[in-house]
C-alpha cells in the first residue's frame, strides 16, 4: 500500500461515506419490515455498530501495516459480519448496501489475486444469502446482478481514484525533483563560478610572478651590475643599463597583454631562441649560463611551450636570488617520441632553503598538473639544485581549455 492510497483513503470524509453507506442500509431495511423482534433487533443494532467500529478503526489500523496477514484478517472478520447484517435484514432490496464499502476496501489493501478472491467471496456470499432469504433461485437471478453491477462499479470507480491521485503524487515528486535538481544546478553553477574565478586568480597571479617578476629581477640585477662598474667601465655600465631597458620593454609588453586579455602572453618566436634569450640575461648578470638541446626540436603547443620558459626563467630567478651559484645548465630533450624532457641545474649551495614552498615552485607544479606532466624537483647541500621537468608534446584542448593562456 503506497502512501498515495492511504491518503487519499484515511480522511474523515470516508469514513463517513463507509458509515452513511452501512446506517443507509440499515435503516433502509428496518423501514421495510412490518414487524420485527427486540432480540433481533438488538442482534442487528450490536452487530452493526461492530461492524461499522471495525470498517472504521480496524481499516485504518490495517492501512498502517504492511505485513498482508493483517490485510486478509480484516476481511475473514468483516465479510462474515457484513453477511450477518444482510442475513438479519432480510430481503429488503438494499441490504446488499452494508457489503459494497468492503468492495471499494478490497481495491486499496489487496491486489490481484487476493482481491479478485474476495470480491468473489462477497459475490457468491450475497447470492447465497438471497437464495436463502429470498426463497429459491427465482430472487437470486433478480438481485444478485443489481449487487455485481454496484461491485463492478465501486471496482472500477475506486481503481480510477486511485490512479488518478497515484499521477498527482507523482507529479508532485517530480516537480519537488526538479526544484531539487535546480537548486543542486544553481549550487554547482556558484561553485563553478567561485572555481573560475579561483583558477583566474591563480593563473593571474602565476604570470605576474613569472613574467613580471622575472623581468623585474633580470632588471633589478642589470641595473645593481651597472653600478658595481660604473666607475670602472663607464661603456659596460651603459650596456647594462641598455639591457635593462629593453627587459623593461619586454615586462611592459607582458604586462599589456595580460590586462587587454586577461590572459597570458603565449610564447612569441621559436622557443631555443626565447630560452637563450632568457640565459644570455643570466649570463650578462655574471653567471655562466648554458644551453643544451637533445634530439630534433619539434613545435609544441602554446601551453606547453609558455611552461618550459616560465620553468626556465624561475630556475634563474631562483639561481641569482638564493643559490649563490657561478654556473646554471640547461637541457631540452626532444628524444622521447611523445615527452619533451626539461632539466634546470646549478652548481650553488643547494638545500630547499625559501625557494621550497615559494610562489615560483608553486606556480610550476600548477602548471605542470594542468598539462597532466611530471615536475621533480632535487636539492641537497652543496649539490645544488636541480629541476626536472617532463611534459606531453601534445596536449588536450579539451583537457587544457583553461590553461591555454599559462
Amino acid at each position: 500500500m503506497s502512501e498515495s492510497q492511504r491518503s487519499i483513503f484515511t480522511a474523515s470524509g470516508v469514513h463517513l461515506a463507509f458509515s452513511v453507506m452501512v446506517l443507509a442500509a440499515f435503516f433502509t431495511t428496518l423501514s421495510t419490515i412490518q414487524d420485527i423482534s427486540i432480540p433481533l433487533l438488538a442482534a442487528t443494532l450490536f452487530i452493526g455498530v461492530i461492524y461499522l467500529t471495525i470498517g472504521i478503526y480496524g481499516y485504518q489500523a490495517v492501512l498502517t501495516r504492511s505485513a498482508p496477514l493483517y490485510r486478509i484478517l480484516y476481511f475473514l472478520i468483516q465479510i462474515p459480519l457484513g453477511m450477518s447484517l444482510v442475513f438479519l435484514d432480510g430481503q429488503s432490496g438494499f441490504d446488499f448496501l452494508a457489503l459494497l464499502p468492503l468492495v471499494g476496501h478490497s481495491v486499496i489493501l489487496l491486489q490481484g489475486m487476493e482481491r479478485q478472491i474476495v470480491n468473489g467471496l462477497l459475490l457468491a456470499g450475497y447470492a447465497l444469502l438471497t437464495i436463502i432469504v429470498g426463497g429459491g433461485w427465482q430472487t437470486a437471478w433478480a438481485n444478485t446482478p443489481v449487487f455485481l453491477a454496484g461491485q463492478i462499479f465501486i471496482l472500477v470507480f475506486t481503481q480510477m481514484a486511485l490512479n488518478e491521485e497515484n499521477a498527482r503524487r507523482e507529479v508532485q515528486q517530480l516537480l519537488k525533483n526538479l526544484e531539487a535538481a535546480n537548486q543542486k544546478l544553481r549550487e554547482h553553477a556558484v561553485q563553478a563560478e567561485e572555481l573560475a574565478i579561483t583558477r583566474e586568480r591563480n593563473r593571474l597571479a602565476r604570470e605576474i610572478h613569472d613574467g613580471l617578476g622575472h623581468h623585474l629581477t633580470a632588471i633589478n640585477i642589470q641595473i645593481r651590475a651597472a653600478r658595481a662598474i660604473l666607475d670602472q667601465d663607464p661603456q659596460q655600465a651603459v650596456t647594462l643599463l641598455g639591457k635593462a631597458e629593453t627587459l623593461t620593454q619586454q615586462a611592459l609588453h607582458d604586462v599589456r597583454q595580460s590586462v587587454a586579455a586577461l590572459r597570458a602572453p603565449l610564447a612569441e618566436g621559436p622557443l631555443i631562441s626565447q630560452l637563450q634569450q632568457i640565459l644570455e640575461a643570466g649570463s650578462a648578470a655574471g653567471i655562466k649560463a648554458s644551453l643544451k638541446v637533445q634530439g630534433n626540436p619539434q613545435p609544441l603547443p602554446p601551453q606547453v611551450a609558455l611552461t618550459l620558459l616560465r620553468a626556465v626563467q624561475e630556475g634563474l630567478n631562483n639561481t641569482l636570488k638564493h643559490a649563490h651559484a657561478s654556473e646554471i645548465r640547461v637541457s631540452l630533450d626532444f628524444e622521447a617520441p611523445s615527452e619533451v624532457v626539461l632539466t634546470i641545474q646549478d652548481n650553488g649551495i643547494g638545500g630547499m632553503g625559501s625557494t621550497q614552498d615559494g610562489f615560483g615552485l608553486l606556480g610550476m607544479r600548477e602548471r605542470v598538473s594542468q598539462l597532466k606532466g611530471h615536475l621533480e624537483i632535487h636539492s641537497s647541500p652543496g649539490q645544488g639544485f636541480q629541476i626536472r621537468m617532463i611534459l606531453p608534446k601534445q596536449v588536450e584542448y579539451e583537457q587544457n581549455k583553461d590553461t591555454a593562456g599559462g
